[in-house]
């Protein structure tokens, strides 16, 4: 635990389930922030998808699909 805080908040005093309680509150917030940051990179992606020309529709796709495939394999490790 924080030196600082257990200088100001005395541990054996402290509401343990409170605490938990606002540790889990701010760990949901970050991931719900973090699914709108992924939804919104979704439709950045088909926004920037319906620019290429048709001739071109291939090579982005490959491209896409093989950033995907590296960034499974980031994941594995």
């Amino acid at each position: 635990m924080n030196p600082l805080y257990n200088q100001l908040f005395n541990p054996q005093y402290a509401n343990q389930d409170y605490l938990q309680h606002l540790h889990w509150q701010q760990h949901d917030t970050e991931q719900r922030q973090e699914i709108m940051n992924a939804v919104k990179a979704i439709h950045d992606y088909f926004d920037s998808a319906r620019k290429i020309a048709p001739e071109y529709q291939q090579m982005a796709f490959d491209a896409c699909i093989t950033a995907v495939v590296t960034e499974m394999n980031n994941g594995n490790r």
